[in-house]
């Protein structure tokens, strides 16, 4: 081409004969071809260390490179460079875990790998609840089983809290809002429980890991809940297990208890418990002449069958006591079952549930400590309620039954005529409705109205009463709301210490039990990690009390053992709280109150519970693997009639006991192994040794005599998961 460049065509056609002496060019090195890198494959499970629990969604990396996830079950498969790597594994909840491994190194097989769940980190809610609009206080987790002072037990947690006054410690005997304690009611899963602990300062008759979780109302409670003139205590139990099957063991001083939760076949679980004392062995090695024993259980079984969800829950408790005398007179023997099918199926866009718990009570125990009283009860207890929400209001009535046969039998001694129906063989039918409306007006504003209608009838008397409620939510900010609410509140006349087949009388001669209740509160979690709330309440009470304030030898079968008495209480209840989910948590909790009775001839008086302040700081720390905590608690002295000993009689003027604190303390330490955990912990309640007086009395000198003790109760347990 003219004026090209020459092509390479060309150019080799150019190269001559003249050219045939130059020495040849050295061809260029041909390139290596590329060593191929060996890949071997690793494939495993990732379990949590000591529980054998699932690690889902863990990632798995090699030089800051990632290469894949666990999968639902916990499995993984990633590809790696022949050779030592070293492989980490993260997941959130858990420590870091580094391990070196060679995918090509011979036949590995599937690895199994664990990692341990990480103590010190921030934990979350992984379920949200809707809060209620009535005022509640809510206790979950570590609350529950690791407060100091209680023990281990969920209910004793209750006394650490506003608006509860512990009548004499150690006694796990509460009295709320300066009612009597026998006006506030426990339930378990909407079962009324009717004893609370075992005897001798035993554990509650729930096992502490069975809850899930605790709310306490000190007043105005839901209108699902009736029959009681105070405060309502709501425990909801742990579900059974669906993945696989977990157990526990534990063993403490006094006692030892198991825990078995598992899947069933197809769909649902099942979860049982049971815990035996061996206490009464060790006192009879003391004493051969004192017998103590106690033991309870608990099961649940879950199961759905088409839409509908079933449950089934039994629980029973039984207590015996001999306290060195002829056990034909004074033998104190407690026991109680309750058995409950539960259903809960979509109806109509809303949801309809319903229940039936039957159940039967035996209690033995002296009258005067001259003859036994034996109760032996039958109840049957249904409940059916329909729930359904749109879109601003909710919706919910429903209708609950308490019907009671009571077979008294007196040892040996013919009943008179002013003989109380406590006494007597009775039927008590206790029948309610109720209807409940949430509106949400708008996005601050939450408003509950309403209404139940009580029926009582027992041996022939009956009784009816409206009970109205209110309750209101209104956020003044996103963070600060104020509540208020309030209500009417019935019940049968009642004990002042709620005992086992001991209810459901007196109708006839005393009336309704009653209250109105109102109370107004500022909350706020404006503060980083902290929840406060300030509540002012005030209620006036129709209740039973004691005739006598002083009785030597109360005998509670006489007609006149028992009279109602006006009275009101009001106070200022203040809780600062930092959740569980953070490393410190705890609460600040402090009670001012005021509660008067009325003694007849226009005289008023401070009651029997008038606890003036009551102060708890409970403290919880976790440090990697061990938890510390811890408990203070202080409490003004409570008023006391006085006795003359010399004289024989209830003297004219009462005075205060001295005030009361003490200082509990616990650590617990949690130990992993492959395929179990062991939690260990050490408590002391009263490390202080404070003396507890518990009575007061005028000797020969016209002088105040103290009785009290000084009790330290030390306790060491065990609890190993599988």
């Amino acid at each position: 081409m003219d004026g090209g460049a020459p092509d390479a065509a060309g150019d080799a056609a150019a190269v001559g004969p003249s050219d045939a002496g130059a020495p040849d060019a050295a061809p260029l090195p041909m390139p290596a071809a590329p060593t191929p890198v060996r890949v071997g494959r690793v494939t495993g499970r990732l379990l949590s260390k000591g529980t054998q629990a699932s690690v889902v969604g863990a990632s798995l990396a090699v030089d800051a490179t990632t290469l894949g996830e666990t999968d639902a079950r916990g499995h993984f498969e990633v590809a790696l460079p022949c050779g030592p790597r070293r492989l980490t594994v993260l997941a959130a909840g858990f420590e870091p875990l580094a391990t070196e491994v060679d995918a090509c190194g011979g036949d590995i097989g599937a690895l199994t790998l664990r990692l341990t769940p990480d103590e010190s980190a921030v934990r979350y809610e992984t379920v949200v609840r809707a809060k209620p609009t009535q005022p509640a206080v809510r206790l979950t987790k570590e609350e529950l089983t690791q407060t100091a002072g209680t023990m281990g037990d969920p209910f004793r947690a209750l006394e650490s809290l506003p608006g509860v006054t512990t009548v004499a410690w150690p006694a796990a005997i509460y009295a709320v809002r300066g009612s009597n304690p026998g006006n506030t009611g426990f339930f378990l899963d909407s079962i009324r429980v009717p004893e609370l602990f075992h005897m001798a300062l035993g554990p509650s008759v729930i096992h502490p890991y069975f809850f899930d979780s605790l709310q306490f109302f000190p007043g105005g409670y839901p209108a699902q809940y009736g029959r009681y003139v105070a405060g309502i205590v709501a425990a909801d139990t742990r579900g059974a297990a669906t993945d696989r099957l977990h157990s526990s063991v534990d063993v403490r001083l006094f006692d030892a208890g198991a825990l078995v939760s598992a899947p069933l076949p197809g769909n649902g679980g099942v979860v049982a418990a049971a815990r035996y004392s061996y206490t009464g062995e060790l006192v009879s090695l003391l004493d051969q002449s004192i017998r103590l024993a106690y033991w309870d259980y608990q099961l649940r079984v879950d199961r759905r069958v088409g839409p509908v969800q079933l449950t089934l829950l039994a629980f029973g408790s039984h207590d015996v006591l001999v306290p060195g005398r002829p056990p034909n007179a004074n033998e104190l023997d407690i026991d109680f079952n309750r058995v409950s099918l539960r259903a809960s199926a979509p109806v109509g866009g809303g949801r309809l549930q319903g229940s039936v718990a039957v159940g039967n009570d035996h209690t033995r125990a002296p009258i005067l400590d001259v003859y036994p009283i034996t109760v032996d009860t039958f109840t049957v207890a249904p409940r059916l309620a329909f729930l359904r929400s749109f879109r601003a209001v909710d919706v919910s009535a429903g209708f609950d039954g308490d019907i009671t046969r009571y077979q008294p039998v007196i040892g040996g001694v013919p009943l008179s005529q002013d003989t109380s129906d406590l006494g007597q063989r009775r039927m008590a039918t206790l029948l309610a409705g109720y209807a409940s409306t949430t509106i949400r007006p708008q996005r601050r504003v939450e408003v509950t109205p309403e209404l139940r209608l009580d029926s009582y009838a027992v041996s022939g008397a009956q009784a009816h009463d409206w009970g109205p409620r209110l309750a209101t939510r209104v956020a003044v900010l996103d963070d600060t709301a104020i509540r208020l609410a309030g209500g009417r509140f019935t019940q049968l006349p009642s004990l002042p210490l709620e005992i086992p087949g001991a209810d459901g009388f007196g109708l006839s001669r005393l009336g309704l039990q009653s209250s109105w209740q109102g109370s107004v509160g500022l909350e706020t979690s404006r503060f980083a990690g902290l929840e406060m709330s300030a509540t002012g309440y005030y209620q006036r009470y129709v209740l039973t009390d004691l005739r006598d304030p002083a009785p030597r030898k109360p005998d509670p079968l006489a007609d006149d053992f028992l009279i109602n008495r006006d009275a009101v209480a009001y106070g200022l209840e203040l809780l600062v709280r930092r959740r569980p989910t953070r490393r410190l948590y705890g609460w600040l909790s402090y009670t001012l109150s005021n509660n008067l009775r009325s003694f007849g001839g226009g005289a008023v008086g401070p009651s029997d519970w008038d606890q003036r302040h009551v102060l708890n700081l409970v403290v919880g720390y976790r440090w990697g693997r061990t938890t510390l905590g811890g408990r203070a608690h202080y409490n003004s002295g409570r008023p006391f009639s006085l006795y003359d000993n010399v004289a024989a009689v209830p003297h004219e003027t009462s005075q205060r006991l001295p005030a009361f604190y003490q200082i509990d303390v616990r650590i617990d330490r949690r130990v992993y192994y492959d395929k179990f955990q062991l939690d260990l912990y050490a408590e002391l309640v009263n490390a202080t040794l404070t003396p507890q007086v518990y009575a007061l009395t005028i000797n020969q000198s016209d002088q105040i005599d103290q009785k009290s003790f000084r009790l330290i109760l030390p306790s060491l347990g065990v609890r190993a998961a599988f």
